[in-house]
């Protein structure tokens, strides 16, 4: 777990510079989405017997780049992934852990392109997808970025559909399902 300790300070060191190129929603999303992720991460992957190291460090890691730069930069999601990658070797981490929670947790935690297909990749997938329904990230989330364009038809539209992604793509296990069940049907009214 030292691993683990070295990257969360490393991390924490990166969110909290300053940089003026980071997101506009870098001030509430680290300790608000990043950590809330984290512990749901730890919590779901003990139950479910993940690997509790390598699954929090995904977590940890999933929005890297918003700390350096805005998420609606195309390049937004290849520096997460080479920012997760460097974070990881300087914890410690080796080679093989650092290209399993690139390549098994971070990269397809999104649930488009590609859907995780490892127990770890599952879990912070479910936890990132469980923290937006559990805290204030949509509402948040929707005033920093507006969804698509200044229309408010084609908003609402867009955060309805991003609802009903995180719910039916990113949450995994029933249990998780369950306890957000009320958060989304209060949020379809809220953006219906």
């Amino acid at each position: 777990m030292q691993k683990l300790n070295t990257l969360r300070k490393n991390i924490e060191t990166l969110y909290t510079a300053n940089n003026p190129e980071a997101d506009v929603w870098i001030d509430w999303s680290y300790k608000n989405h990043v950590l809330v992720v984290a512990d749901h991460t730890e919590r779901i992957a003990t139950i479910q017997h993940a690997n509790v190291e390598l699954a929090v460090a995904g977590a940890l890691l999933h929005d890297i780049a918003d700390a350096v730069m805005a998420r609606r930069d195309p390049k937004h999601e290849a520096r997460s992934l080479a920012l997760a990658d460097e974070l990881l070797q300087k914890s410690g981490f080796s080679k093989d852990e650092t290209t399993f929670i690139v390549n098994e947790i971070i990269k397809p935690h999104s649930c488009k392109e590609i859907m995780p297909t490892t127990p770890e990749g599952k879990v912070m997938a479910t936890a990132d997808g469980a923290a937006h329904f559990l805290t204030d990230f949509y509402p948040l989330f929707c005033w920093r970025h507006y969804g698509p364009e200044d229309n408010y038809r084609v908003f609402k539209t867009w955060m309805l559909s991003k609802m009903e992604k995180d719910f039916n793509k990113k949450l995994f296990f029933d249990d998780v399902k369950q306890e957000v069940l009320p958060r989304y049907e209060a949020l379809k009214l809220v953006f219906s």
